[in-house]
């Protein structure tokens, strides 16, 4: 049976390892409810249609059509290449924002996508676990703050894919919505938050 995992969540450049805690790990995330994948022949969004594109967060460029790297670091020919935006989903975790980008890679027994936008100030994933007509999800996310006993709960999801049984090459389409509960520890204080994430993907799967 094909077994489908879906990644959605911000590439974190910064060091988590300087924050002074593992919490960006799915393991700190649980997901108990029964979640059954849709297939919608005519899903649509505007989004489909676009064709917007950016540079790295990282990349500034400048009137004079040179580039300026933020981060301090030598600029590469990878970086003046502007990246299609993919994904046009809105987290409310630590704030609303726009995850824009969506990678999605194909392997022997499963399918990767890895939604992430926001950064520099944001950095958080949701991955989707599909096996058959099911699915189950995950969260994580980099805290400047000293959090502990930091837990994710998903309370409801919903999947919807254009098509099934997608190969290499091929783009694909869908609709996500998930919401989920935050719970930590911060000094002293026991604190839970409820956060969403959804939207619509278009990545070409490599």
């Amino acid at each position: 049976m094909l077994k489908i995992t879906i990644f959605i969540g911000a590439i974190a450049l910064i060091s988590v390892a300087s924050f002074g805690h593992d919490f960006y790990k799915y393991k700190h995330s649980s997901d108990l409810l029964e979640g059954l994948i849709t297939i919608d022949s005519q899903l649509h969004s505007e989004f489909f249609d676009t064709n917007e594109t950016s540079y790295p967060w990282y990349i500034i460029e400048k009137h004079d059509g040179t580039f300026e790297n933020t981060l301090s670091q030598e600029i590469t020919k990878q970086d003046q290449v502007p990246i299609e935006h993919t994904s046009n989903c809105i987290s409310t975790h630590q704030g609303e924002h726009k995850m824009d980008f969506c990678h999605a890679k194909l392997g022997t027994d499963k399918l990767q996508l890895e939604i992430y936008g926001g950064l520099p100030s944001f950095a958080s994933s949701l991955m989707i676990e599909i096996w058959g007509s099911k699915f189950s999800c995950f969260f994580r996310a980099v805290y400047p703050a000293p959090v502990k006993n930091l837990q994710w709960k998903i309370l409801s999801k919903e999947l919807t894919l254009k098509k099934k049984n997608l190969k290499k090459g091929e783009r694909l389409y869908a609709k996500i919505s998930v919401k989920f509960e935050e719970s930590s520890t911060y000094q002293g204080k026991n604190i839970k938050r409820k956060y969403t994430i959804k939207g619509y993907l278009k990545p070409i799967i490599n």
